[in-house]
């Protein structure tokens, strides 16, 4: 291992590591880390874990936590701290941008986080995730679909069904490194949902789908969370070019 770049203990892994001078956390809270050409090796509690994804603005309580390949920000770490160098995963906060965004009551500050998400994902390349009828992709100029735009990004339209998800939750996605015939083996799901996103004015509770509970608004099923990783790590030769810039 070269290029150790956080300090603390011996890895209790005999012979396998070595403790180096630093100071600087490693990431996901690890004692110590290395850079190597895969990624970042982080020693754990003794155990060696090659991270090659960055997961932001995740929940506290995210699945991505149990994929060890990712260094996840949840509100606690805060995502706008993330510098690099791994391309991301980006799930900003979308109600600051949904179609009925007067209603939601966000943060001041909440916009600025999906836009922050657009520019980490064309710096280091990775997926962005959003609701399909939100309004970023318009006011952010992100591309429709069969389009590319400056960054050689293009959009994704995927049903959440398709990976477990009780509702079909179209999502669009915002992706940033990789070629369109590089993108993993869509698990096309046909037919409807057992489940919608809420109930409404006007439809009749008796005959209509039920509604998935609120928590299954915001969780990502989790083998959809290991797709989008899947994706993401396939944007790594454009990290490369992105952290080779002067």
């Amino acid at each position: 291992m070269t290029n150790l770049i956080a300090g603390g203990a011996h890895c209790s892994r005999a012979g396998a590591c070595r403790p180096c001078t630093g100071r600087t956390p490693a990431p996901g809270g690890g004692q110590w880390a290395a850079v190597e050409p895969g990624g970042v090796m982080i020693c754990n509690a003794g155990v060696m874990q090659l991270v090659t994804v960055a997961v932001l603005f995740a929940r506290e309580d995210s699945h991505y936590k149990t994929l060890p390949q990712c260094d996840v920000y949840d509100m606690a770490r805060d995502a706008r701290t993330y510098d690099g160098p791994h391309p991301v995963v980006a799930h900003p906060p979308c109600r600051a941008w949904a179609t009925l965004r007067h209603h939601a009551l966000p943060r001041p500050d909440e916009r600025n986080l999906a836009r922050l998400a657009v520019a980490l994902v064309r710096e280091f390349g990775g997926v962005l995730e959003h609701p399909h009828r939100t309004t970023l992709w318009e006011a952010q100029r992100l591309p429709a679909v069969g389009q590319r735009d400056a960054f050689g990004g293009f959009t994704l339209v995927i049903d959440q069904n398709w990976w477990g998800h009780r509702a079909q939750k179209r999502t669009r996605l915002y992706v940033v490194g990789c070629e369109p015939a590089e993108v993993p083996p869509l698990p096309l799901v046909l037919g409807e949902a057992t489940h919608t996103v809420g109930l409404w004015s006007g439809r009749d509770k008796a005959t209509c789908r039920p509604s998935i509970a609120k928590h299954e608004y915001e969780h990502t099923p989790p083998e959809l969370a290991q797709w989008l990783v899947d994706l993401a790590e396939r944007c790594k030769r454009h990290n490369a070019r992105a952290n080779a810039r002067p």
